[in-house]
């Protein structure tokens, strides 16, 4: 009963947040066409990266040290005092790094010096970001999966307007705002919740000791991969397809990966905020392997159900969520569907890397699937210089990564028991 609670208390909760991207990006495709959708996909990705390293890309250690030290009431302050000083140097450092380089990223992300401001806004709208992240990341934690549902809902509920009325009226410069607007307006619910919290108030700003900063800044670096490869890799490739085809393909691939990002994020978050702290109370990995595998055939049959309704309907429902300038798309979305199943079901197997801060084994898989990914897109770009090229690269990288994942995991179950470190509970 509590899986099943928490699971469509999360499905409610992304569910709000995919009807906040499709309308996103339909007001975008609507407005701007598919090439206004390929200006815009420069920033998408940026803004991606830095909402996933904002506060240092803490947030999957404070669910898991949550989890851990949810019965130890000292620890656990201790540990939200050490994460919050930590997320704050950082957030402070990365807004210097955006304002005074804020023009030369213009010119790489729009081509334009004049959007500098636009970075400058997401270098101040990254302190909203990371506050989110941590009162995200406690609820989670401590399996409050209510206090996370209603902050993605309401945040939702708010954006809505205010992005249609952003893009109607300021275009291109409206589209960049309107996707900060989407990440940080959970700030305002984030702030209500955690007002009335028992944290309030007993969470200080402390000076950090080595092997504090040692084990949060694990999951930094860790963040750091995920955040500096796929939306840097899809930005290159986004830049090849540009010169080869033009805007409009680019334009076409962004729908695909806006789509793509909006179902796949419904698992991803179920998996960080229910499968990770279950995880990471084990150290038996029969028991492991056993919840593991549970999760991975319900999320591939999940997901199957879901992609194939979504392929049998594809030439009504891509015009109806994008524009009708994405018909195109329809031809090459299966590629896209089977990349993102055996994408989906990496990611099962990846998180038990997280939930035991496997630091090295998380950046060789995000290094292997993305080194796959731009070697196999850029080769066949080379050789077709069309979308279908992107999407059968991204369907073969997947099933490659998820054969490699799961003979892996077969190695991690058969080898020695894992033993909590003594040390692990002093924070």
């Amino acid at each position: 009963m509590k899986v099943l609670n928490g699971a469509v208390l999360t499905s409610c909760a992304h569910l709000s947040r995919i009807v906040m991207g499709l309308v996103l990006i339909k007001i975008i495709a609507f407005y701007l066409g598919a090439e206004g959708m390929g200006q815009i996909g420069q920033f998408m990705s940026m803004a991606t990266m830095v909402y996933m390293v904002a506060g240092g890309g803490i947030t999957n250690a404070v669910i898991k040290y949550v989890a851990e030290y949810a019965s130890s009431p000292k620890q656990l302050l201790r540990f939200l005092s050490t994460a919050t000083t930590y997320s704050v140097v950082f957030s402070c450092a990365l807004l210097c790094v955006g304002v005074i380089f804020s023009k030369v990223i213009a010119v790489a992300v729009f081509k334009n010096s004049g959007m500098y401001w636009i970075i400058i806004a997401l270098a101040f709208a990254q302190l909203l970001f990371a506050f989110v992240n941590l009162v995200v990341g406690v609820s989670n934690g401590l399996m409050q999966t209510e206090v996370y549902s209603k902050i993605q809902i309401i945040g939702s509920a708010l954006a809505l307007p205010i992005i249609w009325v952003l893009i109607v009226q300021f275009g291109l410069a409206g589209a960049a705002l309107s996707v900060l607007v989407v990440y940080a307006i959970t700030c305002v619910p984030a702030f209500y919740f955690y007002v009335n919290s028992r944290f309030v108030g007993k969470v200080k700003l402390r000076k950090l000791k080595m092997f504090e900063f040692k084990r949060i800044s694990a999951f930094t670096v860790m963040m750091l991969t995920s955040a500096l490869t796929f939306p840097v890799v899809e930005m290159m490739i986004r830049h090849v397809l540009i010169e080869s085809s033009g805007y409009a393909a680019a334009g076409i691939w962004q729908g695909a990966v806006k789509l793509s990002s909006a179902y796949l994020g419904f698992f991803t978050v179920f998996l960080a905020y229910y499968f990770m702290p279950t995880i990471s109370r084990l150290d038996n990995k029969r028991e492991i392997g056993r919840i593991t595998i549970k999760f991975l055939i319900s999320m591939m049959l999940l997901f199957s159900i879901g992609a194939s309704v979504f392929y049998v309907g594809r030439n009504f429902l891509i015009p109806l969520i994008l524009a009708d300038s994405f018909d195109a798309l329809g031809d090459v979305i299966v590629y896209q569907l089977l990349g993102d199943l055996f994408r989906v079901s990496s990611y099962v197997i990846g998180f038990i890397a997280v939930a035991k801060a496997a630091t090295k084994i998380y950046i060789a898989a995000e290094l292997l699937q993305n080194g796959l990914f731009l070697l196999s897109a850029m080769l066949m770009l080379h050789l077709y210089g069309d979308i279908r090229a992107v999407m059968v690269s991204y369907a073969v990288t997947y099933i490659i990564y998820f054969i490699v994942s799961a003979i892996f995991f077969g190695f991690y179950l058969k080898a020695a028991p894992l033993h909590r470190k003594e040390n692990a509970s002093s924070c």
